[in-house]
C-alpha cells in the first residue's frame, strides 16, 4: 500500500532531484568559470603587461576559441597560465555549463509534455479528469466549440488534470498550445495546488465513465475539497444519476449536465450562458419540455404572429416551422411571412394540443400582406 501511495504523488514531486542537480551543476560551472576568468584576466595584466580592457578582451576571445591574434600571451608564465585556466579548466567548465543548461531545457520540455509541470495560470480553465472512451476527440469539440461560442473565451488556457495520459496529451490536444496536462489525482492537495484551481476561473468535472454511477461519489468528493479550501470559482460537473443532482447542488456545484460524450455544447453552454444548459437538458427528457412537430398548413402568416396566436391559446410555444420542400427552420425572424407543411413547438405536460387544434387556430389567425 505504501509503494501505490509513492507512485501516485511522485509526479508532483516534478523529479525534484534532478532538476536540483541540473541547477547546482549550471550554479558550479558558471561560478568556477567567473573565477578562471578574473584569474586570466589578472595574470595578463601581471605576466603580459596588459591594460584592463586589454586583458579583458583576450580572455573573452580566448576563452571563446574566436581568438582574433591581435593580443595573446608571449611570456612563458602568461602562456602557462592561459592553457591551465583557459585551455585546461575554463573552456572544460563552459562545456560543462552549456551541457547542463541544454540538457534542463531538454528535462523541462519533456516534463511539460508528459505532465509534470507545474504551471504558473491564472483565469483559466481546469478540467479534472477525462473521459475514459476518445478523450482527445470529446476534448478536442468541447475546447473548439468553447473559443467559438464567445469571445471571452476565445483565447483561454486549459488544463487537463488527470492520470490518463502517462505518455503525454493525445494527439488531438498535443499541438495545442493553450492546453496543458498535470499529472495528478484530484484528492491530492497538492496536485489542486499545482493546477491553480485557486486562480481558475470554470472548473469542470468530469465523469471518466458516462454510465458508471459510483462516479457520481468522486464527484461530490472534488467538489467539497474544492469549495472546502475556499475556491470560489464556477464549478460545472457531470452527473450520472439523477438522484444525486440536489446532492452535488448542495456540495456546491454551480451547474449541473449529464455527461453525453455525443454533445460537448452541453458543457460549453454551462459556461458561456449559464442556466442554459438545464433548458437544453429539459428537451433530452420526456418528463420536462419537449419539442414536437405537428403537420399543420401556413400560407403566408407572419412568425410574429403564429408565436403570439399559440401562445395566447396555451398551446405551446413554436421555435420553428418546416417548409413545403420539407426544410427546417428555427428561430426565424418575427415579421416575415411563414409558408410551411409544419410547425416544431416547444411544449410541456399541461399543453396538449393536436394538429387539428393548431390548424384551426391558425386559420384565424391575421395575415398580413407582403411587404
Amino acid at each position: 500500500m505504501q509503494r501505490t501511495k509513492r507512485s501516485r504523488t511522485r509526479p508532483l514531486r516534478f523529479r525534484r532531484s534532478v532538476v536540483r542537480d541540473l541547477r547546482n551543476r549550471i550554479r558550479f560551472a558558471l561560478v568556477g568559470l567567473l573565477i578562471l576568468i578574473g584569474l586570466h584576466v589578472v595574470s595578463m595584466i601581471t605576466f603580459e603587461h596588459l591594460s584592463l580592457g586589454e586583458a579583458i578582451w583576450l580572455t573573452s576571445t580566448t576563452i571563446t576559441t574566436t581568438g582574433y591574434g591581435d593580443f595573446s600571451a608571449k611570456t612563458a608564465a602568461g602562456r602557462a597560465s592561459t592553457i591551465l585556466l583557459i585551455y585546461l579548466s575554463g573552456i572544460f567548465l563552459l562545456t560543462q555549463a552549456g551541457g547542463a543548461f541544454f540538457e534542463f531545457r531538454i528535462l523541462r520540455r519533456e516534463r511539460k509534455r508528459r505532465g509534470e509541470w507545474r504551471w504558473d495560470m491564472r483565469d483559466h480553465i481546469v478540467f479534472v479528469n477525462a473521459p475514459a472512451d476518445e478523450p482527445g476527440d470529446y476534448l478536442r469539440r468541447l475546447l473548439d466549440q468553447l473559443h467559438r461560442s464567445h469571445a471571452n473565451f476565445a483565447n483561454v488556457p486549459s488544463l487537463i488534470l488527470t492520470e490518463a495520459f502517462p505518455d503525454g496529451l493525445p494527439p488531438d490536444l498535443e499541438d495545442d498550445p493553450l492546453i496543458v496536462q498535470l499529472k495528478g489525482r484530484f484528492d491530492d492537495p497538492a496536485a489542486l495546488e499545482a493546477a491553480g484551481v485557486d486562480q481558475a476561473r470554470v472548473l469542470i468535472i468530469l465523469a471518466e465513465q458516462e454510465g458508471d454511477r459510483l462516479s457520481d461519489s468522486r464527484t461530490f468528493d472534488i467538489i467539497h475539497r474544492l469549495r472546502e479550501r475556499g475556491v470560489a470559482a464556477r464549478i460545472v460537473a457531470e452527473c450520472v444519476d439523477d438522484l444525486n443532482r440536489e446532492r452535488l447542488k448542495r456540495a456546491g456545484a454551480s451547474a449541473i449536465v449529464r455527461p453525453l460524450r455525443g454533445y460537448p455544447e452541453m458543457i460549453v453552454r454551462a459556461i458561456v450562458a449559464p442556466g442554459t444548459e438545464w433548458i437544453i437538458e429539459r428537451l433530452f427528457s420526456s418528463e420536462g419540455d419537449e419539442c414536437l412537430r405537428f403537420d399543420v398548413s401556413v400560407k403566408g402568416i407572419a412568425w410574429a404572429d403564429i408565436v403570439s396566436t399559440v401562445l395566447g391559446a396555451n398551446f405551446g410555444t413554436p421555435v420553428g416551422y418546416a417548409d413545403v420542400q420539407g426544410q427546417p427552420h428555427s428561430n426565424p425572424p418575427p415579421h416575415g411571412l411563414v409558408t410551411c407543411d409544419a410547425l416544431f413547438v416547444l411544449v410541456d405536460e399541461t399543453q396538449l394540443p393536436t394538429a387539428a387544434m393548431l390548424q384551426k387556430l391558425l386559420d384565424g389567425a391575421p395575415h398580413r400582406a407582403p411587404a
